[in-house]
């Protein structure tokens, strides 16, 4: 059946209602004083600070443990444990430690702590025998050991000059935990663990004698309130009741159609963050019909994206032209994104011999369903008639993806370091994490080698260039959009701003 776009709109319209209308039930209780509580779609998968991949386990863990360094708001890596360093050579980084700091059960930390936070993550078999699934996100990192009490040397088996950009993510722990799983975590952070409910919530308490974070980021000392909260709240429309009941005081992931309802309620506010997150629908490059390069540019040129980013986005989103944000490293805005073209569409899907014969299937979770029906429509304008699937489960999607059988999916990537490796790595070069779709170029591959092991700056921007360019050329993937993050924040709450890189620092967040 042939979509109408004035369909997908209102379908999207009444979901919106829909939303609203669960938005406005009658909820509980106010939260407590003092207590600030944070409304998150998804709980903690671990309170280990080096067993996981999931943003909202970091978001949770990073106000109880410190790292060597931290970013501010607007992105700058900035000392937190580490005072200062330096590299005396292409693979070796010293760092003098902050001294006066101790862990929540008093012992104090030294480079000790730090060498052993480090090797637990880059070592095989270091966490009782298994290996830290954070260890591709310290790249090169061979290991590190103590200088002396206060300083620290990491060596990498190659320059590696993103190593700063990537240290923020990975926290500090006693070097006392051995091999043991960490269950309840004890770090150097703002905030103490009280509990943890699983499914349900994270309970943290104020740490008195927090040595008082990173001078970059004033005011230093103890946090301003006593207690934290992360309630999961999977239901954006949950979240929202809560937030507008009082039983919350910040709700993550605002969906953009309920944004009305925010702004129309005196007591909450809206903040907004540029994302690091690229949007795409990922093609299966090794199969038909998007093993022809000109089907796949086909595709780029009948979708209206600008078109998604202004009508189902509410504007609140910025088409890239390949997959980088325009505010990563080494970003080429001299590359135009595919212009709307539906006719240029129909000429190259005839050349590749697949008229208007050809049918996909668009895997999808359902927050990016709305997106999803706009590419369909388009899709089906230009001949290619597209079915889509929607999963429930996220890791059930992608194990299906992995088998090379499905055709496109819509999905995102994060970019928090905004170095292009930390996104071109996993998506682009040959056999990556996350290359679902099978891409392969070789001249790809060599420029990605040649930017993660070069230290000259000049030569890195230009590899990552002349990659845009191909990857523009090969087009792997519709190209889309980064999103803004979306907060919804009660007015009580002051002090506090969204990061770009998903991050909650509530250090400095108080009640007025």
């Amino acid at each position: 059946m042939r979509r109408s776009l004035a369909v997908v709109w209102r379908s999207l319209a009444l979901a919106c209602a829909l939303a609203l209308a669960l938005a406005a039930l009658p909820t509980g209780a106010a939260s407590p004083p003092d207590t600030l509580v944070v409304g998150m779609d998804e709980d903690a998968v671990t309170m280990d600070p080096m067993n996981f991949r999931h943003r909202q386990t970091e978001t949770i863990l990073r106000n109880v443990y410190d790292g060597l360094v931290t970013r501010t708001p607007d992105m700058r890596v900035v000392p937190e444990l580490a005072e200062s360093w330096e590299q005396p050579d292409d693979t070796t980084w010293i760092f003098h430690l902050r001294r006066g700091v101790t862990f929540h059960d008093g012992t104090p930390f030294t480079a000790e702590d730090a060498a052993y936070s480090i090797n637990r993550i880059v070592r095989d078999g270091a966490m009782g025998g298994q290996t830290s699934p954070r260890k591709g996100l310290l790249g090169q990192v061979t290991g590190a050991e103590v200088v002396d009490e206060y300083t620290l040397k990491i060596e990498t088996d190659g320059p590696w000059p993103a190593l700063l950009s990537f240290l923020p993510f990975h926290m500090m722990v006693p070097s006392e935990t051995g091999d043991r799983m960490i269950e309840k975590p004890v770090g150097t952070g703002p905030f103490r663990f009280v509990e943890w409910q699983k499914g349900q919530r994270v309970v943290l308490a104020r740490y008195d004698d927090y040595y008082g974070g990173s001078p970059e980021l004033p005011p230093v000392g103890p946090a301003q309130v006593k207690r934290v909260i992360f309630q999961a709240l999977p239901e954006p429309a949950s979240r929202l009741a809560a937030l507008r009941a009082g039983e919350i005081d910040i709700m993550t992931d605002v969906p953009v159609d309920q944004m009305g309802a925010v702004e129309a309620d005196p007591n909450l506010q809206v903040l907004t963050v540029n994302g690091t997150r690229s949007f795409f629908m990922g093609m299966n490059v090794t199969k038909p019909p998007f093993d022809d390069v000109r089907v796949r540019r086909a595709v780029n040129l009948a979708v209206d994206v600008q078109a998604i980013v202004d009508g189902v986005l509410n504007g609140l989103a910025t088409r890239t032209s390949t997959l980088l944000s325009p505010q990563a490293f080494g970003f080429d805005e001299s590359l135009e994104a595919y212009a709307y073209d539906p006719e240029a569409a129909r000429e190259l899907l005839q050349e590749a011999g697949v008229g208007s014969g050809l049918s996909i299937t668009v895997d999808t979770m359902p927050d990016n369903r709305p997106a999803a029906e706009v590419i369909a429509y388009y899709l089906e304008q230009v001949g290619i008639r597209t079915r889509i699937q929607s999963w429930g489960d996220y890791g059930a999607m992608v194990d299906a993806i992995k088998q090379g059988r499905r055709d496109a999916w819509v999905d995102s990537w994060g970019n928090a370091t905004l170095d292009p490796s930390d996104i071109a790595e996993p998506k682009l070069r040959t056999g990556g994490r996350g290359n679902y779709s099978g891409y392969s170029n070789p001249r790809v591959d060599e420029l990605l080698t040649l930017a993660a092991r070069t230290t000259d700056q000049e030569a890195r921007q230009d590899a990552y260039r002349e990659m845009q360019a191909i990857v523009h050329e090969d087009a792997p993937m519709l190209f889309g959009w980064v999103a803004q993050d979306l907060y919804a924040v009660n007015r009580r709450i002051e002090n506090w701003e969204p990061s770009p890189d998903s991050r909650i620092n509530l250090h400095d967040a108080q009640e007025r």
